[in-house]
């Protein structure tokens, strides 16, 4: 299937503030990007930019040219600015992939420069011993060969990005695998936009978010829609996420859609709590449960408000406990416009509290 342009950017615009509303109250303030009390600009420490040069100092008057070259010259507690523009990854496919990370009290970021939106192209690799690392506020488009955004290291926050493959293959996001990579320990994706996941080809197979190995951690806030294959895939070894306040569309091209957890013939997701989100037009169920072996146990789906699925709003075959959900139509103030926004009445507002 040939690759789709998608004005990303206007995307971008269109649900910057109606993301907003969605992002989790009270979070733990080590998962925000560090902002100086000078203002946001001068927080940053180091800076690039598509003109620059990777033998330069990093300064805001003489930027590097490469993420990749940002992230190295990173030390816990600083942030790293991309100005805006494209960013490739010089054939290597990774067009950033941070070598280390910071410390708990210390977070490494990498984000856009303040009021501006730089563009990743290629594929984020967050890899094991990388912890502590947030990346925001960027525009990051997948090739195709990997999955856009991988993590495998621990406390890493990927946050208020516009995340997408533009349908040249694989997941938009995945966290952890059980191949010998190492699991996302306490990851929390939040507040991004995700759409256009996946392929023709691979249709079932590739999705929005795909929680392979992890332990701990929160999905929150995101807006997620045409994926081919589920919104989001808790399998098969997803241990203690949270699931909440997100907005998944799941309507065509997917052939899925909604939110499965499942478990293949060595793990078992459990303890996985799917709450107050707004889960509609699934090409499947909205919400299901499905396992190859050993079934888990003390996951739960509850408070969420579910609509228009071809298969029924909710599926399980054990291991999921579903209680005081609605069914209702969310009433999306411009669904083919993509602004999913509740509009006033909708029966969903008191869900999302």
């Amino acid at each position: 299937m040939r690759a789709r342009s998608v004005p990303v950017l206007a995307l971008v615009l269109l649900t910057a503030a109606a993301g907003a509303a969605f992002i989790a109250r009270g979070a733990p303030e080590a998962e925000a990007p560090a902002v100086a009390k000078g203002g946001a600009a001068s927080a940053c420490t180091r800076y690039a930019a598509p003109r620059g040069s990777d033998s330069a100092p990093g300064t805001k008057a003489r930027p590097f040219r490469t993420a990749q070259r940002l992230a190295e010259s990173l030390r816990p507690g600083q942030t790293g600015c991309l100005r805006s523009g494209t960013y490739d990854d010089d054939g290597d496919e990774y067009v950033l992939s941070p070598r280390h990370g910071g410390r708990r009290d210390a977070r490494i970021t990498i984000r856009s420069y303040p009021g501006e939106r730089a563009r990743l192209v290629g594929i984020v690799y967050v890899p094991r011993g990388s912890d502590h690392v947030t990346i925001s506020n960027l525009i990051l488009e997948g090739n195709g060969g990997q999955s856009t955004v991988k993590v495998n290291a621990t406390n890493v926050v990927i946050a208020s990005n516009d995340i997408t493959n533009v349908f040249r293959g694989t997941n938009c996001i995945i966290l952890g695998n059980n191949d010998g990579w190492g699991g996302a320990v306490r990851p929390v994706i939040r507040g991004n936009r995700i759409h256009e996941c996946g392929s023709e080809e691979n249709a079932s197979l590739d999705h929005g978010i795909y929680a392979a190995n992890t332990q701990g951690g929160r999905i929150i806030g995101n807006r997620i829609w045409n994926v081919t294959g589920y919104a989001m895939q808790l399998y098969p070894n997803s241990q203690g996420m949270l699931v909440t306040r997100n907005i998944v569309d799941g309507g065509e091209p997917s052939v899925r859609g909604g939110v499965v957890v499942g478990g293949d013939d060595e793990y078992a997701s459990s303890n996985n709590i799917i709450e107050r989100n707004v889960i509609t037009y699934a090409r499947t169920n909205n919400i299901r449960s499905a396992w190859e072996g050993a079934v888990g146990h003390g996951n739960i789906a509850r408070l969420n408000c579910l609509w228009g699925a071809l298969r029924g709003n909710y599926s399980s075959d054990g291991g999921l406990t579903a209680n005081r959900n609605k069914v209702a139509d969310p009433r999306f103030v411009n669904r083919s416009g993509r602004d999913y926004r509740l509009a006033s009445g909708s029966p969903c507002r008191a869900l999302l509290g």
